[in-house]
Parts: C-alpha cells; sequence; structure tokens
C-alpha cells in the first residue's frame, strides 16, 4: 500500500520538526512495510529533503551569502539562512562552515605552486614538467655528445706528458660514464610518466565502481623478505650462542621479538589490504573482505580530503590517502589509495559536487 499525498505531506512535517522515529512508524502502520523497510524509506526521504533544501538556495543567495564570507560577516549568513531559507541553526552554521572551507580551498589552490610540475586543467591535478623533463634531456644529450668528441680527439692527439690533458680527459670520460647511466633512467621515467597520464586520461568515472586500499607490492614482498632472513638467522644464532654469555642471549631475544613484531605489522598489512570502498549510486559503503562495514549517503558527506602522509618529520609517503568526513566532522574512514584511483574518486566527488580538499593533487 502506498502512502497518499497527504500522508506524504504529514511525514515530510514530521520529519522537519526532528520526530524520525514517528514518522517510521507512522509508513510502518499505513503501508504494512518492515520496521526496515520503514526506516530504509524514511531515510531516503530525509536525504531527498536535505538535497533538496540546499538546491533551493539560488546562484544569487550564493552570491550573497560568499559576500558575507569574504566581509568576514559569518553570522549575518547563518541568519539569512535560518530565516530565508527554512534552516535550523545547526544546518544554517553546517552549510555556511561547507561554503567558508569551498573558499579556504579555492584560495589555497590559486596560490598553491609545486616545483617541477604543471597544473593540468583536465585532470584538475598537478602532474611533471614533462616539457621541462624533455628540454633537460636534449641539453643533457647535447653535453654527452661534445664530451664524446672531446674524449676521441684527446685520444688520437693523446700526450701523457701533459698533466692538463691528462687531467681533462679523465674529467672527460668521467662525465660520459655518468650520462651514460643517467641518460637512460631519465628517458625511462619520461616514457613511464606519459604512458600513465595517457591512462589517467582515459580514466572514465561511473555511478559504480569498487576501490581497494593499496599496498605497495614491493614494501610488502620486502617486509616477508626480511621476516624469512630473520626466521633463517635465528636457529643458526641459537646453535652458535654461548648460554655462559648473556650478552649473546639477549641478542637471540632480540631477534625473536624483532621477528614477531615483524610478523605481527604482516598480519596487519595482509588485514589492511582486505578493506574498500564501494562507490553505489549516490552511497559510499566502507567494506572489509567484501562484507559491509558501514555506508555514508553522499548528501551527509561534509567534505573530502586527499592528502600524504608523513613518514617521518619533512619526509612524505607520495602515495595519496582519502579521508571522507560526515556532517559532524567526524571521520568516516581513511584509506591509502592507488594513483588511478584517487584521480577517479577525485572525478567522482567533484561530478556530485562533493566539496574536495585536495593536498595532494600530484602524481
Amino acid at each position: 500500500m502506498e502512502l497518499s499525498e497527504k500522508d506524504e505531506k504529514y511525514v515530510i512535517s514530521l520529519l522537519k520538526q526532528g520526530k524520525k522515529v514517528e514518522a517510521i512508524a507512522f509508513v510502518k502502520d499505513k503501508t504494512g512495510m518492515t520496521l526496515k523497510e520503514a526506516k530504509d524509506y524514511i531515510d531516503k526521504k530525509n536525504d531527498n529533503e536535505y538535497y533538496d533544501k540546499n538546491m533551493s538556495i539560488s546562484e544569487e543567495d550564493e552570491q550573497y551569502l560568499s559576500s558575507l564570507i569574504n566581509e568576514n560577516k559569518e553570522l549575518e549568513a547563518v541568519i539569512f539562512l535560518h530565516k530565508n531559507k527554512d534552516m535550523s541553526l545547526l544546518e544554517a552554521k553546517n552549510y555556511t562552515d561547507r561554503l567558508i572551507l569551498k573558499k579556504n580551498i579555492e584560495t589555497k589552490k590559486e596560490n598553491s605552486r609545486k616545483w617541477g610540475y604543471i597544473f593540468d586543467e583536465k585532470l584538475n591535478m598537478y602532474i611533471p614538467n614533462l616539457p621541462r623533463q624533455k628540454k633537460t634531456l636534449k641539453i643533457m644529450l647535447s653535453i654527452f655528445l661534445v664530451l664524446l668528441v672531446i674524449t676521441l680527439i684527446q685520444l688520437i692527439f693523446l700526450d701523457r706528458s701533459s698533466d692538463i690533458k691528462m687531467i681533462i680527459l679523465r674529467y672527460s670520460i668521467s662525465g660520459i660514464l655518468l650520462l651514460i647511466i643517467t641518460l637512460p633512467l631519465v628517458i625511462l621515467n619520461i616514457h613511464i610518466t606519459e604512458n600513465k597520464l595517457k591512462k589517467l586520461e582515459n580514466l572514465e568515472v561511473s555511478n559504480q565502481f569498487e576501490v581497494k586500499a593499496f599496498v605497495s607490492n614491493f614494501h610488502l614482498s620486502l617486509h616477508v623478505l626480511l621476516i624469512l632472513i630473520f626466521i633463517i638467522i635465528i636457529p643458526i644464532f641459537l646453535l652458535k650462542i654461548d648460554y655462559k654469555d648473556y650478552k649473546g642471549i639477549f641478542y637471540f631475544f632480540g631477534l625473536i621479538a624483532i621477528t614477531v613484531a615483524g610478523i605481527y605489522e604482516l598480519l596487519k598489512i595482509l588485514k589492511y589490504k582486505k578493506y574498500s570502498l564501494k562507490i553505489d549510486s549516490r552511497e559510499i559503503t566502507l567494506l572489509y573482505n567484501k562484507n559491509e562495514i558501514k555506508s555514508i549517503k553522499n548528501e551527509k558527506i561534509n567534505f573530502i580530503k586527499f592528502y600524504e602522509k608523513e613518514i617521518k618529520r619533512g619526509v612524505r609517503s607520495n602515495i595519496p590517502s582519502i579521508a571522507i568526513f560526515d556532517m559532524e566532522k567526524n571521520t568516516f574512514t581513511e584509506m591509502e589509495l592507488k594513483i588511478s584511483d584517487y584521480v577517479l574518486l577525485k572525478m567522482y566527488f567533484e561530478k556530485h559536487k562533493i566539496i574536495v580538499k585536495d593536498e595532494f593533487k600530484k602524481i
């Protein structure tokens, strides 16, 4: 049984008064739905009401609110929304806070510059400055050819009795050897970057996809290798240990402690790999081993933050991480991502008009 237009209006009035439980009970009694079905219906209705309320703010209203925020009149903006847009004080404050955050992000975007990177409008992020890298490569090739010619001429007219000529020859050969090593690396780096950018440019965002927590296979393999080395060392050390030597016993137990700690960290990494985010229509779900842990509607997201974790003071991981914040500014989840997933998620959130605070913004 469906609700009549009158019943729909009554449900909306209950939601506006914050009487969600009464609304669920009313829908359950009127339609014969189960408690879960009635709750899902009300949740959807509540989200739609929130979305419609925000959509009712015109472009002129947005401009007026932005002008108030630029003049540091946040209180006047809250009062305007409360009086003219049928928002509670809390809703008005949250909406104003989002506008302030958006303004701060735009200001930071305009002022941000990254050395060695250029801003790509299509990807909306900083990418390596390939034209500069190619120009540098040409200069290096020119220097290599010049040194090669100089060295050949010196070898043809070699005078071992001249100290100056021998010094020039040594430096020329050293320069050639250095460039023989660095030139292939530079060429390889440019080639890998170009291929990566082509793949990113061909990414297409959809309303349904899944991204997994990123763990570097290299670091995982290195971790396993170190544990195996310690496991092999322990029995060898046990056979050679002098039990009268307290120092040797101390080192032995130290090896065991390090191995146990390494195994514990490995198990944490393997567990972390099982987390993922499922993007489905207008909802984001946190999964563990394909099982749902919790979910959040797009309308309930305050903002998204992309950043890179600090490994130690002044050293960053260079791996993008995502943090999702709800309307109460609580963290819904945090997760490290692949570069391609970072770009895909960023495209998705910007498509759905969700505020993105991008502190990573590079590849």
